[in-house]
């Protein structure tokens, strides 16, 4: 973790409240991007965010390490996710996969998108954390409570699966082993 986001992490336990939001800022995406790979819904998505965030507030004096901030709040963030399946048990259709901020995506980038929702969700998120957040396979293990192997069986046979579905959809069954 960057010397500077320590210093955020540092002020923010003090109380600044400004240090807080910007270290908020700067998770937001990441957050976002975690809970929506478990969620697949905006709304709950952005409910587990939100949530995440108030827990954050109020909890964050009890952060031992300010090096792993961005493991501790990602590891908060997942069990409200759960908390949030629990409490709706139910499906999200594909088309309720938002889109990119940013403008019209292009099709190779939809057909990742529907490719990575088709996965199950260990390998969807662990290749979320890993690929879109930059998580490390040790900081993955720590956020999710599972060995590194896991991990990075998990991201072997993400990488695998992904490949497979998105050369399936591009009618390419024939590379698709």
């Amino acid at each position: 973790m960057p010397f500077a986001m320590e210093r955020l992490v540092r002020k923010a336990q003090f109380g600044d409240k400004e240090a807080f939001i910007a270290l908020m800022e700067s998770q937001k995406l990441s957050m976002s991007r975690a809970a929506l790979a478990v969620l697949r819904n905006q709304e709950d998505a952005a409910d587990a965010v939100a949530e995440t965030v108030m827990e954050a507030f109020a909890q964050l004096h009890t952060l031992r390490q300010p090096a792993y901030f961005k493991t501790w709040l990602t590891r908060a963030l997942i069990c409200n996710c759960y908390d949030i399946l629990r409490q709706r048990r139910r499906f999200v259709p594909l088309e309720d996969i938002p889109e990119p901020a940013g403008g019209e995506p292009d099709d190779q980038a939809l057909d990742v998108r529907e490719s990575l929702a088709a996965l199950a969700e260990n390998d969807r998120l662990v290749l979320t954390l890993h690929y879109l957040d930059g998580l490390k396979v040790k900081e993955i293990a720590k956020v999710l409570g599972v060995k590194e192997g896991a991990v990075k069986s998990r991201l072997m046979r993400g990488r695998n699966r992904l490949q497979k579905i998105y050369l399936e959809r591009e009618g390419n069954p024939c590379e698709a082993k």
